[in-house]
């Protein structure tokens, strides 16, 4: 809000000056120009007070691009570029803080800051594009009228191609940028090669369209083609307003030969440059070659004096071409000596005593005249002739008499005229004894230690010894003096304290000729007492061997002791220290006895985790100083290995005996799969229609006896038992060995009652049809095999059953 209150208050001083003056710019000319610069593009620069300025982009925008616009009949406005868009200008800035609503008729009646009156650099010159300034004649040797055609789209300037371009196209142009009619359709880049975005290709105009983008073509960057294809044009009115200029510049002295230089950019060359004054009969014409033609004029005199414009005359195409008429230019013969300058050796204050000299100089060809020193408050007058553009008048040991400002004139006749120059500017001589400033520096540099000695030294670069040097604090009553026959003197301070902290400044002070004078005061220097202390020392120990150093940190054991210390190198009495722990956010604080102290943990938890670092604080005159914080030491809290060791010692010979037992185990069912074991097979014919068969399985032991199985299988289902388990007997293989001997011997007794029943030869022994004997008799079939032939694995399906007898 503050801010839009002073610009209003501003513009309304701005309009109060507008209404309270009148000024000679109502209907000031306005030109845009500068690199590739249109009749309606370019740098926007205003005529005022017979120059040409620029305009500041400052609150520059569109509502005041559009009364440039309207002023120059070039349309609307298109963009108002700022920051030297077109180049930058040079001279003056005419106009700054320009604001208009857009309905003005020309740019001088907005609203400004004065003409003059701003605070810009020429980088920010505003610019303007117009609607008719879409188009524009660049390159090579282009004038306004002639070049290479450019237009303005989507922000940027781009070629045409020179795909069926012709005069009918050329003519648009032309007629469009108020150049007359077209003379020449150049192509294949006439006017040199472009660069960046190629805009229209395969262009067709009836020549009677009122712009180029008005006619037929491929559409806006729709092309094939490249730069070397870029389309010019040379219209009827293609020269542009020559410029001129006048050496010397100004007033130009009686008698003095003076030239006008006429300058017009053109490739059009070999024409003819005119010069005429604007009032009178003057005209004159020179042929040149070149870009330009000066019009040399000697011994100017007062029938000289007056207004000049050039003008440009060339045959392009067998066509008489001639140029507008340039600015013009005022030729004024005086006799005007300018004014002399005036210097002073030595330069500034004289020493009393000294010889001094003032020169008189003047700038001026008309030599031979007379300098003139006069002091400007005083009867003081001397006069030199001289030969030359300066006279030195001399002063000899000086004193205070001759204080004072002096001037310088000058004075010589030009046929047979006298002309007197305006007086010089002033220079003062001043008598003094100037003492320099003394130079001051401190021993040892930098921050003095509390209790230490310093020393001041304060030095002066003068011829004038003997003096007082005096020592005194910028803010206190301190003050100490020193006189001395050399350039220097040093101040001593012993054993410095706190309060001898501030800064200090120097002065020196000598009597010259019976009167007094004391330098200046030197800068000043600054003394800061400090008490620097080392960065402390920490260890950490464990009375009871608890501590193990690992590769993070320092372990503890869980329920042990552990033991830091904080130690530092000082002299000062007292301090404290601080153990800081960054994990468990502990702060403990112990004072210094003999520089250090210990910090004790008698049982170690886990709330001691941390990192630990120590800080030493020392208070000196009611002052704290605190060291640096030491390195950090970690501490990890780890579980006691006692409890762990107990459970092991346990643990360990159960697991033992299990193992062994459960090896005990395997070990004897291998061994006992490894036996051989005799199978005997006995049948027993024990009713008719009913046989048993009795299996018996013989396995030895290594300690001398036989596990004995027996098993019986009828062969009727009415006798079978599912569930009965097999009777497994333990047997000496001795008492068995016997036992099978016995039973066969028995087995072939029995035979001998037996009779054979009567069969077919076919029937086996496993027929169906068996005699029946009497039911106390039963016939056994008996089948030994060799313990060593038949091994049966006493872990089969069915599980043995053992009884030792």
């Amino acid at each position: 809000m503050e801010i839009i209150q002073q610009r209003n208050l501003r513009h309304f001083a701005i309009v109060s000056f507008l209404l309270t003056s009148t000024s000679p710019a109502a209907d000031a000319r306005i030109r845009l120009v500068g690199s590739w610069s249109t009749r309606c593009s370019g740098r926007v620069e205003i005529y005022y007070n017979s120059t040409w300025g620029t305009v500041c982009d400052d609150e520059w925008d569109l509502k005041d691009a559009e009364v440039v616009c309207r002023q120059l009949d070039c349309g609307t406005v298109l963009i108002a570029p700022q920051s030297a868009h077109f180049g930058q200008g040079t001279g003056k800035i005419w106009l700054d803080d320009v604001g208009c609503s857009g309905t003005e008729r020309s740019l001088t009646e907005c609203l400004h800051s004065g003409f003059g009156t701003h605070n810009c650099e020429h980088s920010e010159d505003t610019v303007v594009i117009c609607s008719h300034g879409q188009i524009r004649l660049v390159g090579s040797g282009s004038t306004r009228c002639s070049g290479r055609v450019e237009i303005y789209y989507n922000g940027a300037w781009g070629t045409v191609c020179d795909d069926k371009w012709d005069l009918k196209d050329a003519e648009v142009v032309c007629r469009q940028l108020d150049c007359g009619t077209v003379l020449i359709a150049p192509q294949s880049a006439h006017f040199g090669q472009g660069t960046g975005n190629i805009w229209l290709d395969d262009v067709g105009c009836s020549g009677t369209e009122r712009s180029l983008t008005e006619c037929q073509h491929r559409g806006f960057g729709t092309h094939d083609c490249g730069h070397s294809e870029d389309a010019g044009v040379i219209c009827s009115l293609s020269l542009p307003k020559p410029s001129i200029s006048m050496t010397p510049v100004g007033e130009v002295t009686w008698g003095q030969d003076a030239g006008i230089t006429c300058f017009i950019s053109t490739q059009h060359l070999g024409g003819t440059f005119i010069l005429q004054q604007t009032s009178g009969s003057f005209r004159k014409t020179q042929t040149s070659n070149t870009n330009s033609a000066t019009f040399s004029m000697t011994e100017v005199n007062f029938n000289n004096e007056g207004s000049y414009q050039c003008q440009y005359n060339t045959m392009v195409s067998r066509r008489n071409v001639i140029s507008p008429l340039s600015d013009s230019v005022r030729l004024s013969v005086t006799v005007s000596l300018p004014k002399p300058s005036i210097s002073m050796t030595p330069v500034g204050e004289v020493t009393w005593g000294q010889d001094a000299g003032i020169t008189c100089f003047i700038s001026t060809q008309h030599l031979g005249g007379t300098f003139i020193l006069q002091q400007t408050s005083g009867s003081f007058r001397k006069t030199q002739t001289s030969s030359t553009n300066s006279a030195t008048f001399s002063m000899t040991e000086v004193n205070f008499n001759n204080e004072g400002s002096y001037q310088c004139q000058y004075n010589t006749m030009v046929s047979r005229r006298n002309f007197i120059s305006p007086l010089s500017d002033s220079v003062r001589l001043s008598v003094t004894v100037s003492l320099p400033k003394p130079s001051i520096s401190m021993t040892p540099v930098g921050e003095v230690t509390w209790g230490q000695d310093a020393g001041i030294t304060c030095f002066i670069s003068t011829q004038h010894l003997g003096g007082t040097f005096i020592l005194q604090q910028t803010s206190d009553s301190f003050r100490k003096t020193q006189t001395s026959n050399t350039n220097s003197a040093t101040f001593s301070m012993t054993e410095v304290n706190f309060n001898n902290e501030g800064s200090y400044q120097c002065q020196y002070n000598t009597m010259v000729s019976r009167r007094n004078f004391i330098s200046p005061l030197s800068d000043s220097v600054r003394l800061s007492i400090t008490v620097p202390l080392q960065q402390p020392s920490i260890s950490l120990t464990s009375p009871n061997g608890g501590l193990v150093w690992g590769p993070e940190g320092a372990e503890v054991t869980r329920g042990y002791s552990f033991v830091f210390t904080c130690s530092i190198s000082s002299h000062y009495p007292g301090g404290v220290f601080s153990l800081i722990s960054s994990g468990s956010g502990l702060t403990i604080t112990k004072p210094a006895v003999n520089r250090s102290a210990s910090f004790d943990f008698h049982v170690a938890e886990y709330e001691h985790l941390g990192n630990y670092s120590c800080v030493y604080e020392v208070t000196l005159s009611a002052r704290r100083f605190n060291s640096t914080m030491t390195a950090t030491i970690t501490v990890i809290i780890k579980m006691s290995l006692l409890p762990l060791v107990s459970s092991v010692a346990v643990v360990v010979p159960l697991l033992l005996l299990l193992v062994l037992v459960a090896v005990c185990l395997v070990y004897k069912r291998k061994r006992g799969a490894e036996q051989p074991v005799t199978l005997v097979q006995t049948q027993c014919l024990c009713s008719p229609g009913h046989t048993a068969h009795y299996m018996t399985r013989i396995k030895p032991y290594s300690h001398g006896t036989m596990a004995v199985r027996f098993s019986n299988n009828y062969e009727s289902n009415k006798y079978e038992d599912e569930d009965e388990d097999d009777v497994y007997q333990n047997i000496n293989p001795a008492d068995t060995k016997k036992q099978l001997k016995e039973e066969a011997g028995r087995v072939e007794e029995e035979s001998d009652d037996y009779e054979e029943p009567e069969s077919n030869g076919d029937q086996g022994p496993d027929s169906d049809k068996e005699e029946e004997t009497s039911d106390d008799e039963a016939d056994y079939e008996i089948v030994t095999q060799p313990l060593d032939e038949l091994t049966v694995d006493i872990y089969g399906e069915d599980e043995d059953i053992y009884q030792n007898f």
